[in-house]
């Protein structure tokens, strides 16, 4: 199924850059963009879209909305406002189960989005099939083009993305074998040092094997501080 993102008379060049990096780091790169008013290939719209400029590159330009969306199969309108005619307003935490509902035979669905003035108009509207919008706290003010898109772009795709933070810390790599045993080793001779009851010491034990490599360095280094102030101490003592 292809997700078809539709911005129709955008204005702000980098509105357009914006909203095609969201799609783009949520997985979607199909973006039509119907009598753009906005330069959405000029220096501004590049620089807010930070390595989705090819969304950019191959977006369609139609003249029409009903060009735009010809070939889809559902045409999602974004709104924030009320209409005066009667609509049904679908949430867009609804939407992935409604568009699940209709099975198989939704091949492409358009997600279109008005102008950031004043949105989509009433002739717009008529050309969809659904009308979808953000809950939000307060009427005013409304989330702007490249927001309302991200929020789009997430909830589309929650199930398929996944956490891309890298871990950069030097204690990247598993701790090795015999300085896993060699912590246990001074672990249990500061527990022995400080007094504490053979029976507790098997507890912080049993407790140490089933920490993670983050959770044993810091248990390492908490380790080493607290032989470090009693060596303090003693010394201290000795020398009065």
């Amino acid at each position: 199924m292809e997700i078809i993102f539709v911005l129709v008379e955008p204005e702000e060049p980098e509105n357009v850059g914006a909203a095609a990096r969201a799609m783009h780091t949520m997985g979607y790169n199909t973006l039509r963009l119907v009598r753009p008013k906005a330069d959405y290939r000029g220096e501004k719209a590049f620089a807010l879209a930070h390595g989705s400029q090819h969304v950019l590159q191959t977006a369609q330009v139609h003249d029409t909305l009903t060009t735009a969306i010809a070939d889809c199969d559902l045409a999602c309108a974004a709104t924030a406002r009320h209409r005066y005619e009667k609509h049904h307003y679908t949430s867009v935490r609804d939407l992935p189960e409604a568009i699940q509902a209709k099975g198989e035979w939704l091949h492409r669905i358009a997600l279109v989005f008005g102008s950031e003035r004043s949105g989509l108009k009433s002739a717009d509207i008529d050309c969809c099939d659904l009308l979808v919008t953000i809950p939000q706290h307060q009427l005013q003010p409304s989330l702007n083009l490249a927001q309302a898109v991200m929020v789009f772009s997430y909830v589309l795709s929650a199930e398929q993305t996944q956490v891309q933070i890298v871990d950069q810390r030097l204690n990247s790599e598993p701790m090795a074998p015999a300085e896993y045993a060699s912590l246990k080793r001074l672990l249990q001779q500061l527990m022995n040092r400080v007094g504490l009851p053979e029976r507790y010491q098997g507890y912080v034990m049993r407790g140490v094997a089933r920490l993670g490599r983050e959770d044993l360095y810091m248990i390492h280094k908490l380790r080493a501080a607290f032989d470090h102030a009693l060596e303090r101490d003693a010394i201290g003592k000795e020398n009065p």
